[in-house]
């Protein structure tokens, strides 16, 4: 007698406890007391059509900021999450060497100059038969062509004899030599001033590089040395990242790719951070990725303030359907139990069920029902687990 009496408890309370789901026995008109209920109608509204997908943030540009020249690191003016601009001074190295190699360019400059007969000169023109040496050589040269030609005559004439007359043809052929040497002495000593001029360039050159730069404004993620250490060559000092604007790089499912387009708005909701940025679809992959089955996508987001950061993890929603339609109703009008979501509607007087499939949590305390609802069906709101189908109602709202 106790087993039965336990069993006959047992579905006693199975039928008192029905849930949505728990086969509920449907109310009629003898045994279920109406029920006050609000109702709200199921609104056919602007729902544009959003692809949801998740990736991170990264930097438009990260750069690891070294020295061109080796030395001694004298100052250092950044350090960890420092904000900096394009152009401003970051760092500084010991610059004594690189003057001194400037001074020597020069001087070696103005020798050359000096050779050439341009050092009052306010430029590097040489015009070679204004040099000294080639007027001295063109000097000989005449006067030896002069001899020549009068030996010449005179040995016509049987006052010289023919040594004499060869020893002034010999003279005068060394001279024209002594002119083209000194033409072509002027011609090297123009391509040396030029060389001289590149030493002193890259001399110079590189006294500036002794002074560290920020090739575009962001902010300092590292700090990798340190004052007084002697850096070689292309060692870093700091890493920079620029701040704004930010890439954003999502990971859209295959079967919504084709929904997407270039161009299109994103919606982006940052964890931890700072609330929701707008940006646009700027890059997109050419193919699907094999494994995950998704298109890679890269928009970007403004950052002006700087308080979105690189690496963050972000929840991006692409709108792809600006004029798409859809169904709202209340969110208290749902019911969701094991996984199912169902609404109650009032048709003559008693209560119905449907099983739908809601979709985004709208504002206004509303959520988008993809499906299972017509629209202006009538819903109750507030609706609870203890509503039967098939119970009867009187009805406040509209």
């Amino acid at each position: 007698m106790r087993l039965v009496f336990t069993l006959a408890g047992l579905l006693s309370l199975l039928t008192a406890c029905s849930g949505p789901y728990s086969n509920p026995t449907t109310a009629t008109a003898d045994t279920a007391k109406p029920l006050a209920v609000t109702i709200e109608t199921a609104i056919r509204t602007s729902l544009p059509e959003i692809v949801v997908a998740n990736g991170e943030l990264f930097a438009e540009d990260v750069a690891a900021i070294g020295v061109k020249v080796p030395g001694r690191l004298t100052k250092i003016n950044v350090d960890l999450g420092s904000q900096v601009s394009a152009g401003q001074v970051l760092a500084e190295l010991e610059k004594d060497d690189y003057e001194f190699r400037v001074k020597q360019a020069e001087g070696q400059v103005e020798q050359t100059r000096a050779q050439l007969g341009i050092g009052n000169s306010a430029n590097d023109n040489v015009v070679p038969e204004e040099t000294a040496m080639v007027r001295q050589a063109s000097a000989g040269l005449k006067e030896a062509k002069l001899i020549g030609e009068n030996t010449a005559k005179l040995f016509q004439q049987g006052v010289l004899s023919r040594v004499d007359n060869e020893k002034a043809l010999i003279t005068r052929a060394t001279a024209e030599a002594r002119y083209q040497s000194a033409v072509e002495q002027v011609a090297q000593l123009r391509a040396q001033l030029l060389e001289r001029r590149a030493q002193l360039a890259l001399a110079r050159q590189q006294l500036s590089d002794t002074i560290i730069k920020a090739p575009f404004s962001g902010a300092i993620t590292r700090r990798q040395a340190s004052v007084g250490e002697y850096l070689s060559g292309n060692a870093p000092i700091i890493t920079l990242v620029r701040q704004h604007p930010l890439r954003i790089r999502l990971e859209v499912p295959e079967k919504q790719a084709a929904k997407v387009k270039l161009g299109q708005t994103i919606e982006v909701d940052i964890q931890g951070g700072p609330g929701k940025r707008s940006g646009r679809v700027v890059r997109m992959s050419p193919a699907i990725d094999a494994q995950s089955r998704s298109l890679t996508i890269e928009g970007h987001l403004p950052n002006e303030d700087g308080r979105i950061r690189p690496g963050s993890f972000a929840e991006g929603r692409i709108t792809v359907d600006a004029g798409a339609i859809g169904i709202t109703v209340p969110f208290s009008a749902v019911i969701s139990f094991a996984g199912t979501e169902r609404v109650f509607i009032v048709k003559g007087g008693m209560l119905e069920d449907r099983i739908i499939q809601s979709g985004r949590r709208m504002a206004g305390d509303r959520v988008e029902v993809l499906q299972g609802l017509e629209p202006n069906s009538k819903v109750v709101v507030n609706a609870t687990e203890r509503m039967l189908k098939g119970q009867k109602v009187t009805v406040s709202g509209s």
